[in-house]
């Protein structure tokens, strides 16, 4: 299969960026590596990205298979994340102590960093070591606070579907900050920094097993 050669770039700047992680002592040799066309297949599909408006509507919805995992690095989190997020920096997304976390089938697991670039990269590292079911918040947290926390009044021609879009964003950010888009509001820091509640244990998946004692 052929690549455009700036998804080339691309997909060897993810290379470059996780290489270490892969080498750490914790690094799992998961018995079915992903092979690197398939890998890079998979890197390409939109479908592995979650939109900030979908994220929204999970979390105030209390969405019961959403797992939020920030691998941003722990003073970042600590400054600012998202509601409920559990902080898995990049370099420790392999550490044996997460793995009930991240290698599972009960929740849909969204990594997010402040762009995309880390959460990028703990996505692939997750992939080629079998992990399933991650996900990566499209745009980070600037794309965050650009579209939920701070949303653009769309122009007066703008159609039927970006103004409810708008509409939608400004309730949102009304429950995220408690401020609403005009300055109106319980709360005088419209960029909240909400105490981030630990995500809840969870149970790897069973394993089916075939054929008698080997």
């Amino acid at each position: 299969m052929k690549y455009k050669f700036k998804e080339k770039i691309i997909f060897a700047l993810l290379i470059i960026g996780g290489i270490t992680v892969l080498f750490l002592p914790d690094y799992k040799k998961h018995p079915k590596v992903l092979k690197q066309d398939y890998l890079f297949y998979q890197l390409n599909q939109e479908g592995r990205y979650v939109s900030t408006d979908e994220l929204a509507k999970k979390i105030i919805s209390k969405d019961p298979t959403l797992m939020l995992i920030d691998v941003r690095a722990k003073k970042d989190y600590d400054h600012f994340t998202l509601p409920g997020a559990l902080n898995i920096p990049l370099d420790s997304v392999l550490n044996k102590q997460y793995v009930d976390y991240l290698d599972q089938d009960v929740y849909q697991t969204v990594l997010f960093s402040n762009g995309s670039s880390l959460a990028d990269q703990a996505w692939m590292i997750l992939k080629s070591n079998g992990y399933n079911g991650s996900y990566v918040l499209k745009g980070g947290l600037n794309k965050w606070f650009k579209t939920i926390i701070d949303p653009e009044k769309p122009s007066p021609e703008a159609d039927i579907v970006e103004r409810e879009r708008y509409e939608f964003r400004k309730g949102a950010s009304l429950f995220f900050t408690g401020v609403s888009s005009n300055g109106v509001g319980g709360v005088s820091d419209s960029k909240p920094k909400p105490k981030a509640a630990a995500a809840p244990m969870v149970k790897r998946k069973k394993k089916e097993v075939s054929g008698g004692c080997g």
